[in-house]
Parts: C-alpha cells; structure tokens; sequence
C-alpha cells in the first residue's frame, strides 16, 4: 500500500472514531490488535508495508501494558544506493490514556528486540557496483501517539496511530558482487534506523 493511501485511511479512521457513540456497554481489560501501516512521504526514498499484531492489557484505570509483533517489508533507493530487506521483531512497553478505561487519545512507547536480512547495491548502474547481503541484530525504541475509537457499543475499536522511533543496530555484511569480492566482508551499514510511519489497526477488548 503507498503511502497516500495509508493517510487517507488514518484520517478517514480517526473521523469515524469522532462520530460514533462512545457509548461501550462494558469496560475491557484486554484488547488483540491487529493492523498495517506505511511511511510518510517525508521518509525520502523509503517505501515500506509494516504489518502489527498487539495484545493490549489495562494495568491500571489509565495505563495499559503493551505486547507487539511486527513485521516491515521496506526498499531504500535514492538511484545510486539500493536496500530492501524484511525486519521481523517483538516489543514490550505501555500506553497512557488520560481518559481511562482504554479509549480516547493514547501516548506510549516500546523497546524491542529486531532482526533482519537486507540485500544492497552501492553504486547502481556504474561500472563499479557492488551488491551484497546484510544481516542486523536492533535494539528498538518506539514511540506512538493516537487514538482508541469504539464503534458503538460493541468491543471493536479503530485505532489510528503515529509512531516515531530509531533502530540501533549491529550490522553484519558480505559481497555477492562483483565475482572478485564475493563472500568478502564489507562494511555498509543499513539505511533503516530512525523512522517514522502511520498505522490503523481493529481491536477488538475481551
């Protein structure tokens, strides 16, 4: 999904969770979440799907604890320098809602544990090119700013969200090109590290 698309769903969302009733009939204490997003077109030269499944646990009247798995496809390509890769990780952190009972606006944050395998081309086209795979090991820190929206008075919720964050990674890599350095180390270092991107998930609170 392209990156214009995602914004009009996340507006489109976050103006239906205006216009419903918040009229709940009961208040959940857990919630599965589950949803996509896409970056920005400020993230210059990056296009990527970023796929997220949550389980969501009200702490205390304002606090939730917060379990993620998640999942990005990604290309970099500024026409000299190419990457795509799929980092997969699992992360853990919380979610503040001044409003209580886990509805309404949201702030929180999550650190995680990410892998990925990423291939490169520097110098594309040229008659120097090289291509090679990557491998990272990231600490993540993520932080999200959005709202929780109940659809009447039903346990679903449409939950539209920006998240920020950067990835510390520690990279590993060899040549699979040219034939003269093929299986050699190198040293590029990956392009995905500080990011931002939108996301609409369903929940549904049990």
């Amino acid at each position: 999904m392209k990156s214009p698309e995602v914004l009009v769903l996340f507006v489109l969302a976050a103006v239906a969770g205006f216009a419903v009733p918040e009229t709940v009939s009961a208040e959940s204490e857990n919630s599965v979440n589950l949803g996509f997003g896409g970056v920005p077109a400020l993230m210059q030269h990056c296009k990527a799907h970023v796929y997220i499944v949550e389980y969501e646990h009200l702490l205390t009247p304002r606090i939730t604890l917060l379990g993620r798995g998640s999942g990005v496809n990604y290309r970099f390509d500024d026409s000299e320098y190419v990457e795509q890769g799929k980092p997969r990780g699992m992360d853990v952190g919380a979610r503040y809602y001044p409003d209580g009972g886990m509805k309404g606006f949201f702030v929180g944050g999550t650190v995680g544990y990410w892998k990925a395998d990423w291939t490169f081309k520097h110098d594309k086209g040229r008659p120097n090119e090289t291509q090679g795979n990557g491998e990272t090991d990231s600490l993540r820190v993520n932080f999200d700013m959005g709202g929780r929206f109940p659809l009447g008075s039903s346990a679903a919720s449409i939950i539209p969200a920006v998240n920020i964050g950067r990835y510390f990674p520690t990279t590993s890599c060899e040549y699979s090109a040219p034939a003269s350095l093929v299986g050699t180390a190198c040293g590029q270092e990956t392009e995905v590290k500080s990011y931002i991107f939108l996301s609409v998930m369903a929940g549904i609170g049990f």
